[in-house]
């Protein structure tokens, strides 16, 4: 399987996404979002990995799920909505498919960098091309890894209020709480050493 969209440049993926993303964000073309959307699903699938794939389809789901809440959102509570089938109601209700269309050409691109783009690969290709200062790039990737062990973080909080019979729902913020404590914390572990490497003002 043709994996060539992880060997571009991966900074020139990112200008390009940005550049093109905020050009798209300026029209209201509903064809338009459609095209983008399929063609960065078209380019995942001949791009990447089947397990890229697997991933993709996932996310998409739950796109899914969003863009037809912003349709609904648009079509029934739009400026013009009038509760009928009338001109403003059919006004309303295109301007529901242009957001939610929108909003899944957004995430297609954003699906097509993420999974064909290496974090470290992007730092190291922007400190080299685009002159990203070293301390910059020290604590971008210091943020990266610490990715995984807040993710680890929220799990053994959840773990520990339910040894302690406290109920916690998928919504409390609880976890969130004790997570954020221990993240400040490796937060002022991290800048000294940063600081101890030389990544500080001069």
């Amino acid at each position: 399987m043709s994996d060539f969209l992880s060997r571009i440049n991966p900074f020139f993926k990112f200008v390009f996404l940005v550049v093109f993303s905020t050009a798209l964000s300026f029209t209201r073309s509903m064809p338009l979002n459609i095209w983008v959307a399929v063609i960065s699903v078209f380019l995942l699938l001949i791009g990447s990995r089947p397990r890229q794939w697997v991933r993709g389809i996932r996310f998409l789901i739950v796109v899914a799920i969003f863009a037809f809440g912003i349709f609904m959102t648009g079509a029934r509570f739009g400026t013009e909505a009038t509760g009928g089938i009338g001109v403003s109601g059919l006004t309303d209700a295109r301007a529901g498919l242009v957001m939610s269309t929108r909003f899944f050409a957004f995430a297609g691109l954003g699906l097509l960098f993420y999974l064909t783009t290496n974090p470290y690969e992007l730092i190291k290709r922007m400190q080299k091309d685009a002159k990203l200062p070293r301390k910059f790039a020290y604590g971008m990737l210091c943020a990266i890894n610490m990715l995984p062990h807040i993710k680890n973080e929220y799990g053994n909080a959840k773990l520990a209020f339910q040894v302690r019979g406290v109920k916690v729902s998928a919504f409390s913020i609880k976890p969130v709480f004790s997570m954020l404590v221990n993240c400040f914390r490796w937060s002022e572990v991290m800048s000294i050493a940063m600081f101890s490497k030389g990544f500080h003002e001069e």
